[in-house]
């Protein structure tokens, strides 16, 4: 009788041992054929950073926008770390208003990593990058304290779907202000764009460049009609040209500018014999710009690459939970066995 006890008691353990196992398998595999997400990747490199002792990075608007602009243009064919207008990564960061920190003309405490793969995840991405200094550097430099990811997705010619990731990290200024040396970069970058737009104003205007501190509020002219703007915090020459409606180069001129520097609290001379006072703008406290609408600037017009779900898309869809279906069947079967064993029990009796 005992002995019969005792082999109940241990099968109806096996059930339950099996059961939970295979539902947990089946948990395992569902979640291995998810495609993964931006936030994955983040936690992934967040892990690693806590390992070695390090304060993880926080998710930054602009590293993430252009995480998946690169991405999307090197699955569509671009080179790795290709840019927009043949801009650095740092000046990129500062177009889009992040207070990036270090020695500007070393373009900055910033940088990526981009690899592909078929049918490669997290971990896999995380193991090539952890091969070699500079990769590695990238997850775990000290000088870091945003994070960016962009995923995206191609389909190669045997129909293998082929995961694409671009890492970015980046360090803020202490106050979260752009650096002064900031303002001559980005005027800069539109003089450089001069020669494709025509004029550096133009280049300023087409670039889209956010003015992400202090916009420019237009001052009124003085009664011998010259009109006289103080730089304020975050502004450059070409956004002060742009929202005044004259050129780049005759600020220069009127102020006998050797170059286009300019310092926070400097009175520039834009406007000789004006007739009207101008029409003040409305200060607005700006944001980093999340949109770039000139795609063929960005060489993104012919992408054709796989939309990349979002966390809150997958969290829509229904699926579902296995282990829920494993203690249901724990409980099912072991119903049923004691119901078995203990009609057995009152046979033998």
């Amino acid at each position: 009788m005992m002995k019969f006890k005792k082999i109940v008691c241990v099968l109806t353990f096996c059930i339950i041992v099996f059961t939970y196992q295979n539902a947990k398998a089946q948990s395992e595999n569902l979640n291995s054929q998810l495609p993964p997400t931006p936030s994955d990747l983040i936690d992934a490199v967040n892990d690693l950073r806590i390992a070695n002792g390090l304060r993880p990075l926080k998710e930054h608007q602009v590293l993430m926008q252009i995480a998946q602009i690169e991405v999307e243009g090197v699955a569509a064919g671009n080179f790795g770390h290709w840019r927009p207008n043949n801009i650095s990564l740092g000046q990129w960061l500062i177009s889009l208003g992040y207070p990036l920190a270090g020695d500007l003309s070393l373009d900055g405490y910033r940088s990526e990593n981009f690899t592909a793969g078929v049918d490669l995840r997290v971990q896999g991405v995380i193991r090539k990058w952890s091969e070699d200094e500079a990769h590695l550097n990238t997850m775990l430099s000290p000088y870091r304290t945003d994070i960016g990811v962009g995923i995206s997705t191609s389909v190669d010619e045997v129909g293998q779907t082929v995961y694409f990731y671009v890492l970015e990290t980046a360090l803020q200024t202490q106050d979260n202000l752009m650096q002064s040396k900031a303002y001559p970069t980005l005027t800069a970058i539109a003089m450089n764009q001069g020669g494709m737009y025509g004029d550096a104003t133009q280049a300023a205007l087409s670039l889209q460049v956010s003015q992400y501190i202090i916009p420019v509020v237009r001052a009124t002219a003085r009664p011998d009609g010259d009109v006289i703007h103080e730089v304020r915090n975050g502004q450059s020459l070409w956004s002060i040209a742009i929202e005044y409606g004259v050129k780049i180069d005759q600020i220069r001129q009127l102020n006998n500018l050797p170059s286009i520097d300019i310092y926070l609290g400097q009175k520039l001379l834009v406007q000789k014999n004006a007739t009207q006072q101008p029409t003040p703008t409305p200060a607005m406290t700006a944001t980093p710009t999340v949109e770039m609408s000139k795609t063929q600037e960005l060489n993104l017009s012919t992408i054709t690459t796989t939309p990349y779900p979002n966390e809150e898309h997958i969290a829509q869809e229904k699926r579902p939970n296995n282990l829920s279906f494993g203690v249901m069947a724990i409980l099912l079967f072991g119903g049923l066995f004691f119901v078995f064993a203990k009609k057995m029990l009152n046979g033998i009796r």
